[in-house]
C-alpha cells in the first residue's frame, strides 16, 4: 500500500497530491525562509502521526467502553461503567487535537509547496479518485512522451477487486481527444505481452487509469463472458470510463 504515512495520507485527502515520502525533510538543512517551512511542516508531520496514533487508541478505547455498555444493557436494562466519562472525554480532547493540526498539516504543506514545485519526472503518482486515499494509487511511469505504463498498489488492487497489486495493468496515452487506455499485463523478462485490449478514450488521466482497472474488475468477473470491450453494452462501457 502506498499512502500507508498519516501525514502523507492527510495531504493527498485534502490537496490530491500523491508524495512517495516525506520530501520536505531534504530542506530542512537550508538556511533560508524555505528551510524555516521545510522544518516547521516536518514537525507539524511528526505531532500529526503522533496524534493519529493517540486519536486511534483513544477510539479503541471508547469502542471497548461501548460494547461493555451494550452488554451490560442487554443483562441487566442498565448501565453502570466505571470511568466511561474520563474515556469519552479522552476521545473528545483526542480528536479536537487531531483536528488542529491536521488543519496547521495542510497550512504547512501548502505554504512549503508553494516555494518547491515537484517536477513529475518520468514517474509520478496518481490517486484512483480525486482526494480520496481509499482507493488507491496509481504509479505512472513514462514510456514515452505521451504514454504512461500504470502500477496500482495493493490498496487500489483491493478497491477495485483486481488480483494485480503492484504490476502494470496496461497504459495510457494522450491524444488530441483526451486520454487512450490500452489494458494488458505485463510480462516478466519482456516476455511478448498476451491479450491487448484497447479502451474507449476518457476525459481525463485518472478517469483512463480507473478504467483499466475496471475492465480487469469485469475481466474477471462472471459477467465477462469471453467479450471484447467493442462488446461492452452502452451501461457497461459509461461504468468503464466515468
Amino acid at each position: 500500500m502506498f499512502l500507508t504515512d498519516p501525514a502523507l495520507r492527510r495531504i493527498a485527502a485534502d490537496t490530491n497530491d500523491v508524495l512517495p515520502e516525506h520530501l520536505w525533510r531534504h530542506d530542512t538543512a537550508t538556511p533560508d525562509p524555505l528551510g524555516d517551512l521545510a522544518r516547521i511542516l516536518h514537525k507539524t508531520a511528526r505531532d500529526f502521526t503522533d496524534s493519529t496514533t493517540s486519536l486511534d487508541a483513544a477510539l479503541a478505547r471508547a469502542g471497548v467502553l461501548t460494547e461493555t455498555a451494550r452488554q451490560g444493557l442487554a443483562a441487566r436494562a442498565d448501565l453502570h461503567i466505571a470511568s466511561y466519562h474520563q474515556t469519552l472525554t479522552d476521545a473528545l480532547v483526542a480528536r479536537e487535537r487531531h483536528t488542529v493540526l491536521g488543519a496547521a498539516l495542510v497550512t504547512c504543506y501548502h505554504a512549503w509547496r508553494n516555494h518547491r514545485p515537484i517536477a513529475d519526472g518520468d514517474e509520478r503518482y496518481l490517486l484512483l479518485r480525486r482526494c480520496d486515499p481509499s482507493r488507491g494509487v496509481a504509479t505512472l511511469r513514462r514510456s514515452d512522451p505521451h504514454t504512461w505504463l500504470v502500477v496500482p498498489d495493493a490498496e487500489a488492487a483491493g478497491a477495485f477487486d483486481i488480483p494485480y497489486p503492484d504490476r502494470v495493468v496496461g497504459e495510457v496515452t494522450e491524444t488530441d481527444h483526451g486520454w487512450t487506455p490500452t489494458a494488458y499485463i505485463a510480462r516478466p523478462h519482456q516476455a511478448p505481452l498476451t491479450t491487448v485490449y484497447p479502451l474507449p478514450a476518457c476525459g481525463d488521466l485518472a478517469s483512463a487509469c480507473r478504467s483499466l482497472l475496471r475492465w480487469w474488475h469485469l475481466r474477471h468477473s462472471d459477467t465477462w463472458r469471453n467479450r471484447t470491450p467493442n462488446q461492452l453494452d452502452p451501461t457497461e462501457l459509461a461504468h468503464l470510463t466515468s
